[in-house]
């Protein structure tokens, strides 16, 4: 009995976590491949973390597996622009005719002539039937008028997915920009890059952590190793640019003295 009770405990601990993973409550997505739901789930990954330009191309080939793939064509209609956008949104919306509620939902926020405002119900519906989709979660939040409302429902994510790196670049510009924390604005960048130091954006934040706080030495840094991550991350390019004008401003105001 002794040498079979460690056995026993182990296989209660297993049936109590698959029974909690299978009470999570998170939309369905509707498709027709696992390849295309695979690629799907990368791109949303990116674009979470505000990699727009790597998960278009994750999307792109998700749809090319599934063109009837509600996900990706309305995530696709919210990183496009102009005719792009709306040929995504129509597709997106006839896609979701014979899918789940949450689904069909989820494509009408990208009905053409929708604002914030007009979406700010259906996010809020969206977040009430599925709180454990992260996705869904974060335009919930970015759905929210003031930072005041903002602020606790991110903190509830990273309480419940404190793994979930995306949840601690909100909260280091919420406490940079609007709190005016920088210690506490620094933390939770630091943790980001930690949790997420494969990708670009946590590279990028801390860079424009630096620049708001005028240290460009640091600045210049992390955007220089957003950049090793991902070469055309044109956030990245544009303030090594501004950075690089600003010295040579300095040195030719140096050289006059």
């Amino acid at each position: 009995m002794k040498k079979t009770l460690p056995s026993l405990l182990g296989m209660i601990a297993l049936l109590f976590t698959l029974q909690a993973m299978a009470q999570k409550k998170t939309m369905t997505w509707t498709t027709k491949s696992d390849k295309a739901k695979e690629l799907a789930s990368k791109g949303a990954a990116h674009m979470k973390n505000i990699e727009f330009a790597q998960a278009y191309e994750y999307f792109k080939d998700a749809l090319a597996l599934d063109p009837d793939f509600t996900v990706p064509l309305v995530l696709m209609a919210n990183i496009t622009e102009g005719e792009t956008k709306k040929v995504y949104a129509e597709k997106a919306i006839k896609s979701a005719a014979n899918k789940t509620e949450g689904e069909k939902l989820f494509a009408s926020t990208v009905a053409p002539g929708n604002t914030r405002e007009i979406n700010r119900p259906a996010w809020a519906k969206l977040h009430s039937m599925f709180p454990d989709g992260t996705m869904i979660g974060l335009f919930y939040v970015f759905s929210l008028d003031k930072p005041a409302e903002q602020l606790p429902v991110v903190d509830d994510y990273i309480k419940r997915f404190p793994g979930e790196a995306c949840f601690y670049n909100i909260m280091g510009y919420f406490y940079l920009q609007e709190k005016k924390d920088t210690a506490m604005a620094k933390t939770y960048f630091e943790k980001y890059i930690k949790l997420y130091p494969e990708g670009c954006n946590p590279y990028d934040s801390m860079g424009e952590f630096y620049f708001s706080t005028g240290d460009m030495a640091n600045s210049e840094k992390y955007y220089n190793l957003s950049l090793e991550k991902y070469p055309f991350n044109a956030s990245a390019i544009d303030k090594l640019k501004e950075i690089k004008a600003s010295k040579e401003k300095k040195d030719v105001k140096s050289a006059a003295n």
